[in-house]
């Protein structure tokens, strides 16, 4: 929960602050009046006020100028940071407001093989938010690195984080339907097939509840990221071990097919990763829904 607001100090007359700001900053009352759409007259009687309200002076006469004091220029380089802070956080907001954007982490294959084909009908029903998707297999700081959401796969024992249980995956074993030499007709054939694996996910566990034994006799392929998997398994060349998540589009189609009846849970699962509690902001709690709505279809 956010913490409440705290009530400012006592400050001075803002509008004396935003004159003394714009002199400091311009060198001259005169152009700080042009600035500020008010008169000479009026800037100088602002900056006055606030030397009275603060006790001392911010500029000292120069000819026909003016001149910082010491404490006037430690006041001006603080207030005109904070000026720029302002406007620049006014600006996010503004255009957040007119086309929220949504800056969402994940995975490189679960961007590729999952989120990305569905994002089509997030779009188009949601045409206002604009989506900033960011694919590594590290695990960012939502909060250093501004991003909204993240998708990871694990025990779900990311600290600092919020985290919403998405779904759980299968492990599934596939080939092309063109495989050379044919397709393996038992489980313990694959001991004589070239294997295919993502390094996260070797094939011991699923061999184990197949009730195979004993070591692979051909070589093996090992991808860090699954989507090159997939790819592999899909042009024939050997037989891979994939996420269920990853493969509809290949079986949807007919480019991978299953090959048993045998599916092994995957060790932990998908999360949505959130800096902070609900609630969200609107176009978060949107893509959430969504996601756990597309999730919810199969």
């Amino acid at each position: 929960m956010d913490s409440p607001l705290k009530p400012p100090g006592r400050l001075p007359s803002l509008s004396a602050l935003r004159a003394f700001e714009a002199a400091a900053r311009l060198g001259n009352l005169a152009r700080a009046a042009d600035e500020l759409f008010v008169t000479h007259g009026a800037v100088s009687h602002q900056i006055k006020t606030l030397e009275a309200q603060l006790g001392f002076r911010l500029f000292s006469r120069n000819g026909r100028g003016v001149v910082l004091t010491a404490p006037g220029q430690r006041l001006a380089n603080i207030l005109n940071g904070a000026f720029n802070d302002i406007a620049g956080e006014i600006a996010a907001i503004v255009q957040e407001q007119q086309r929220p954007r949504l800056v969402i982490t994940c995975l490189p294959s679960f961007a590729a093989k999952w989120l990305t084909p569905r994002l089509g009908e997030f779009i188009s029903k949601h045409p206002d938010v604009e989506l900033w998707i960011r694919s590594t297999k590290t695990p960012e700081n939502l909060v250093a690195e501004e991003i909204d959401l993240g998708i990871r796969v694990g025990e779900g024992k990311w600290p600092g984080v919020h985290l919403e249980h998405l779904m759980d995956d299968e492990f599934v074993v596939v080939a092309s339907p063109n495989l050379p030499g044919g397709l393996p007709a038992t489980p313990a054939d694959l001991l004589n097939r070239v294997l295919l694996r993502s390094d996260t996910e070797p094939w011991e566990r699923w061999f184990a509840a197949a009730g195979i034994t004993g070591a692979p006799a051909l070589g093996s392929m090992v991808f860090n990221d699954s989507a090159l998997l997939v790819q592999a398994a899909a042009q024939g060349q050997g037989v891979g071990l994939a996420r269920a998540s990853l493969i509809q589009p290949e079986l949807a189609d007919g480019t991978l097919i299953p090959l048993f009846d045998l599916r092994v849970r995957m060790p932990g699962a998908y999360w949505i990763v959130t800096p902070d509690a609900p609630p969200w902001r609107p176009a978060v709690h949107t893509f959430v829904s969504w996601l756990k709505a597309k999730v919810a279809e199969g």
